[in-house]
């Protein structure tokens, strides 16, 4: 076996409660892929060995592993998500049952509420369903006086009542079903713990009350449990996580074997040194310090900018320089952020920018439907001829313009052979609307076009429309947000083109914005490829670049506040410590941080204060950039990029057209 000595020990000591501390990258996957070979070799049958972790792509790379360690000897090892683990028992114990999906659930809790005459527009059915959660499976209490803590307490029962009148089950039932029949039928716990002789499990930190309920009765007296995670990687309290469960472990299972594994493989000593100092801080962890031999590495940079556009507009600047000049690939790239709110102006910098970027998790500005729609405005009234564009806004907002109409004009168009734009100036109700597209195609197609465009807006009330198909006052403020981001982008790329050079020869006014969308577009179809990352902390768990920003570090944000957030006990803090250890550790060779002075919100300048974790690093590890000073030019052969780049994609584009 190819391992250091502590994951040797891991590997080997397989009686009874082991728990493996294992540091972020320092190979507890290979760890446990080898502990399950080792115990097919010494003559463990393959049936009697559980393996559980909590996502379908961990459970598949983990079978993977140990079938490339062990062959077809590893094939009836049990290797799943708690969740597919419970399924399999509820179907041995109870036969036949529905899983209600998400969107089942969701339409189960609307005919609730129907049921106790409550609008369900006035409530986000979601943050209901996981309260709901939350509270079935143990969760930590939510504030009494919340109304969404008052609907969800009233549900809960009329919701578990619901699911039994439906055979059905749904996700958390995957977990509390097993755990119901465990606990009352001794004869059915007693085959499983027979069967499942060797449990072992990823990611422990992550298990929340009833699953380490689950694993306590599966063990039984044999007790031959192997956890393996992070305490400083626990990062899920909100939605019932429990950190005590690793902290504690040694309480919970007396006599366990502890296991450190300290040694990382992923990234440079410096990176390692200020995620140490950031972690070092939490109290009641268990002691560990990671270390690599892969040398020092550069400094950890700390970019303070001036607001967030300027945040923004540094990071794409510095993709691009750094990209060029060391040769790294787009995919080696990460924006990571503590909020999806967050990624609104890293998008607009890297569109304006031309570098290819995927967002993960949310909803990408330009795939909002309050965005396609101004978009559809813009390209419709620049080219009544495009008639996706124009049927999507023909009726937005309703002006009388129903499907009906909308057949009768196509058809006419048709019998024509005209376009459906010249139909439909034979429409009462669209004459209106065909001399609002030709008046502001004229304006759209000079100089002033971002100024038009917030015209257009009003004059069309997409504001108004924007706020009625929002089902909550925060859904309004995102809807109303997207739509001025546009604006802005259009506002910042117009001033841009008055002041570019020979060497940055994007296209001409709103058409040339337009064509770079559509490009983007274009190359979004395809394969992802190679392209920037923007996520959440909170999903780029488990994952690592070569080249991470971590933004917006700042009191409020990375900390995030929130209610009783500073209390003694809550545990708030050290959570979000833990989460920007998380995002310190998944860069492997340069790693930047970055905050704003202030931020723009609802159209007002916000002051921000830079992150308390800030002060945990040693300055010696820190390279501090301050954007408000005077900056250094990049090399010329690195602002040409945005050109070159520009002049590749568009002869592919042309190409393509031929």
């Amino acid at each position: 076996m190819d391992l250091n000595p502590q994951q040797r020990k891991a590997v080997l000591t397989t009686e009874g409660p082991v728990l493996v501390l294992a540091g972020a990258g320092s190979g507890k996957t290979r760890v446990i892929a080898h502990r399950i070979a080792h115990l097919l070799e010494h003559g463990v049958p393959a049936r009697a060995i559980l393996a559980v972790t909590f996502t379908n792509k961990a459970a598949r790379e983990m079978k993977e592993r140990v079938s490339k360690l062990a062959g077809d000897a590893a094939k009836a090892v049990t290797v799943s998500t708690f969740h597919s683990f419970g399924l399999r028992i509820v179907r041995e114990q109870r036969g036949k049952v529905s899983v209600l999906d998400s969107g089942d659930q969701t339409g189960l809790v609307k005919r609730l509420l129907r049921d106790l005459k409550i609008d369900d527009k006035r409530f986000d059915v979601g943050r209901i369903l996981s309260i709901i959660s939350r509270k079935r499976c143990g969760g930590p209490p939510g504030h009494p006086d919340d109304e969404y803590e008052l609907c969800a307490t009233e549900l809960l029962p009329k919701y578990e009542l619901g699911l039994r009148a439906l055979n059905a089950v749904d996700f958390d039932d995957l977990l509390l079903v097993p755990l119901g029949v465990f606990r009352e039928k001794p004869d059915v716990l007693a085959h499983y713990q027979q069967r499942y002789r060797y449990l072992l499990v990823d990611e422990y930190q992550d298990t929340n009350d009833v699953q380490l309920a689950l694993l306590e009765l599966l063990a039984g007296m044999r007790r031959n449990l192997c956890v393996v995670g992070d305490d400083d990687q626990s990062i899920y309290a909100w939605r019932g996580a429990q950190v005590r469960h690793i902290q504690e472990f040694d309480k919970k299972f007396p006599g366990c074997v502890e296991i450190f594994l300290e040694q990382n493989y992923r990234s440079n000593g410096n990176i390692l040194d200020a995620a140490n100092a950031i972690i070092g801080r939490n109290p009641g962890r268990k002691p560990k310090r990671l270390w690599t031999d892969r040398g020092r590495g550069p400094n950890v940079k700390l970019v303070a900018a001036p607001d967030d556009e300027a945040e923004a507009r540094y990071v794409a600047d510095e993709i691009i320089r750094v990209s060029y000049e060391e040769k790294i690939p787009l995919r080696e790239f990460a924006v990571l952020y503590r909020t999806n709110a967050q990624a609104r102006p890293f998008e607009e910098a890297l569109r304006l920018a031309g570098v290819r970027y995927r967002v993960v998790g949310g909803t990408s500005l330009f795939d909002r439907k309050e965005v396609r729609d101004l978009l559809a405005y813009l390209r419709a009234a620049l080219n009544p001829r495009d008639e996706i564009s124009l049927l999507r806004i023909v009726n937005v907002p309703a002006r009388g313009i129903g499907d009906q109409t909308i057949a009768r004009v196509q058809e006419q168009a048709r019998a024509a052979k005209q376009p459906v734009w010249e139909a439909l100036r034979t429409e009462e109700r669209a004459a209106e609307f065909v001399e609002l597209l030709e008046t502001y195609g004229a304006r759209l197609s000079q100089r002033g076009f971002s100024e038009a465009a917030r015209d257009l807006v009003e004059q069309v009330g997409l504001f108004d429309e924007a706020r009625r198909g929002a089902q909550s006052v925060p859904a309004q403020a995102r809807k109303i947000e997207a739509i001025e981001s546009l604006l802005r982008q259009l506002i910042e790329y117009e001033q841009r083109e008055e002041q570019k050079t020979s060497d940055e020869p994007f296209a001409a006014g709103l058409p040339g914005y337009l064509a770079r969308l559509a490009l983007d577009s274009k190359d979004d179809d395809g394969d992802a490829g190679d392209a920037v990352t923007l996520m959440t902390l909170h999903g780029a768990k488990g994952l690592e670049w070569r080249c991470v920003f971590l933004c917006g570090l700042e009191e409020g944000l990375l900390p995030h506040s929130g209610q009783g957030f500073d209390e003694p006990g809550s545990g708030n803090v050290e959570e979000e410590r833990r989460l920007c250890y998380v995002g310190f550790t998944r860069a492997r060779e340069r790693l930047v941080l970055t905050r704003a002075a202030q931020r723009i919100r609802r159209g007002k300048a916000i002051p921000r204060t830079p992150s308390r974790f800030i002060d945990d690093i040693p300055r010696q590890l820190l390279d501090v950039v301050d954007l408000a000073g005077p900056q250094p030019q990049a090399p010329k052969e690195v602002q040409q990029q945005k050109a070159k780049s520009f002049f590749a994609n568009m002869s592919e584009l042309l190409a393509d057209g031929e």
